[in-house]
């Protein structure tokens, strides 16, 4: 009966937001009210996020915050609101349920939620809605600190959660079968941000010293913009590489074709007149059986490659905490024009950027700003842009705030815990996998840099590389703890 009864509530507030008429959407008297309604039945929905369902399914979101947020900006309460519910109705799933639920009924939820996450994001795949963002986060920033009052750095904090919730929705492989070189939802999502004006927005986030309080967000936003890119292909992009790419398509759709003909002559020499246990039996020498005597095989000699002697045994489980983990990322080549757009962005974050945000993300992570492993998408970062910078055109300098011994360490310090939490936490034990795995890229990339230092042609850059080995062997050296009689002597 309280279901039915929320139901009704939740239809009647809904209906108070306003129609669409057309292209234009005529918001009703009591449109700030009900929105502020909608906020404070999430605020106290159940644990199977029964609201945020009923209001995805009912296509809120699409039909009424849009559109209010796209035509009626200049009302700056609604505004407001409209932007605190979207961020409401946009956070993970992961964060509405802790985690992947393992009950079945919870998991159904869970699917559910994501599944309305993901029209959420093909919503957002258009300039107009970015657009409108990126206007007011210029307008905001346009003011100056004794200017900016606490509901504008609020604001602020709510659109770039927003731009981050809606980037963060997974991909629905199943339902989108995107290929190569094809624009994906996420890849309309870049663009929109790009003609929008969204991502020089961003730059200057990165690159002022003023607006430091936002590094974490941005770092946040630039990782899920390049979630699914490869640094050494992104460097490569307009550098010639088009015609090796098609030539390396075209050899790969011939190896396909090769192998559906071998696989269609085999079906056809598998069609016999007379029933397959007529077919003979054979003796396969140099092949032992259990005994000493050689292999006698039952079948057509056409199924003699597939033979295996695990054929009919009953595979071993494992155990899920020895299972291998999932690669939860999968690259991707997208659209030339949303590559081009993503290469352009990296080498203008790496001049201009680069080492200031690293700086200010690291100090904020050092004296425990940050939300819990958000070093992650740090060891991301470093991992990404180092390599990209790498690949396209060699200059350490752009990479310096990370390229230290105390980046050495610290990557080292995390890769140490998350192993170890790997081990002790069980339960968790794929998650910290996931963490360890960003942290040994991180390091590996390191190495890479130093290693690429090395065969420099400039002396000054293969000097620093000899410093920067030599420090970090003497930094090695150091013992963990003192010994007993420096801590009494200390």
């Amino acid at each position: 009966m309280d279901l039915y009864m929320m139901n009704c509530e939740l239809l009647a507030t809904c209906s108070a937001l306003g129609y669409l008429e057309g292209d234009t959407y005529h918001k009703e008297p009591d449109c700030l009210e009900s929105v502020k309604d909608l906020i404070r039945y999430l605020r106290h929905e159940d644990e199977t996020r029964d609201v945020r369902q009923q209001l995805g399914a009912a296509q809120i979101l699409q039909s009424d915050l849009l559109p209010i947020l796209t035509q009626h900006r200049q009302d700056k309460p609604l505004f407001d609101a409209v932007i605190r519910l979207m961020v409401n109705l946009t956070q993970p799933a992961l964060l509405c349920f802790v985690n992947v639920p393992k009950e079945p009924g919870m998991r159904h939820h869970f699917l559910q939620v994501l599944t309305y996450l993901q029209a959420y994001k093909e919503a957002f795949a258009n300039e107009k809605a970015f657009g409108v963002l990126s206007e007011t986060l210029y307008e905001l920033l346009q003011l100056g600190w004794e200017d900016r009052q606490e509901e504008d750095n609020l604001l602020i904090e709510r659109i770039l959660l927003l731009v981050r919730n809606i980037l963060h929705v997974p991909a629905d492989l199943d339902q989108e079968k995107r290929i190569d070189d094809d624009a994906s939802i996420h890849d309309r999502l870049l663009w929109a941000i790009h003609l929008s004006g969204l991502d020089d927005l961003l730059l200057f986030l990165s690159s002022s010293s003023a607006e430091q309080q936002w590094s974490l967000h941005v770092l946040e936003i630039v990782s899920l913009m390049f979630r699914d890119q490869n640094p050494e292909q992104l460097a490569g992009v307009g550098q010639g590489r088009l015609a090796q790419e098609r030539s390396t398509d075209v050899a790969e759709l011939e190896v396909l074709r090769q192998r559906e003909m071998a696989e269609k002559k085999t079906r056809a020499l598998q069609r016999g007149n007379r029933h397959s246990r007529f077919g003979g039996s054979y003796i396969v020498q140099g092949l032992k059986s259990i005994g000493e005597r050689d292999l006698i095989f039952h079948k057509g000699l056409h199924n003699l490659r597939n033979y295996s002697s695990d054929l009919g045994k009953q595979p071993r489980r494992v155990a899920k905490r020895r299972q291998a983990a999932q690669e939860l990322s999968i690259q991707r080549r997208s659209a030339l024009n949303v590559r081009l757009f993503l290469r352009d962005f990296c080498s203008e974050f790496l001049e201009n950027c680069y080492n200031r945000l690293m700086g200010a993300v690291k100090d904020h992570l050092l004296r425990e700003k940050a939300q819990q492993h958000d070093e992650t998408y740090y060891m991301w970062a470093l991992a990404f842009f180092m390599a990209f910078n790498r690949a396209a055109s060699f200059h350490p300098g752009l990479v310096s705030e990370t390229l230290s011994v105390r980046t050495f360490h610290f990557v080292e310090q995390n890769l140490t815990n998350y192993y170890e939490m790997m081990l002790t936490d069980c339960k968790e034990a794929a998650s910290w996998a996931c963490r360890m795995h960003l942290a040994l890229k991180a390091y590996q990339e390191l190495l890479a840099t130093v290693n690429e230092m090395d065969m420099s042609p400039g002396e000054a850059v293969r000097e620093s590389s000899r410093i920067i080995k030599s420090e970090a062997l003497a930094w090695a050296l150091i013992p963990a703890f003192p010994s007993p009689v420096e801590s009494h002597s200390s």
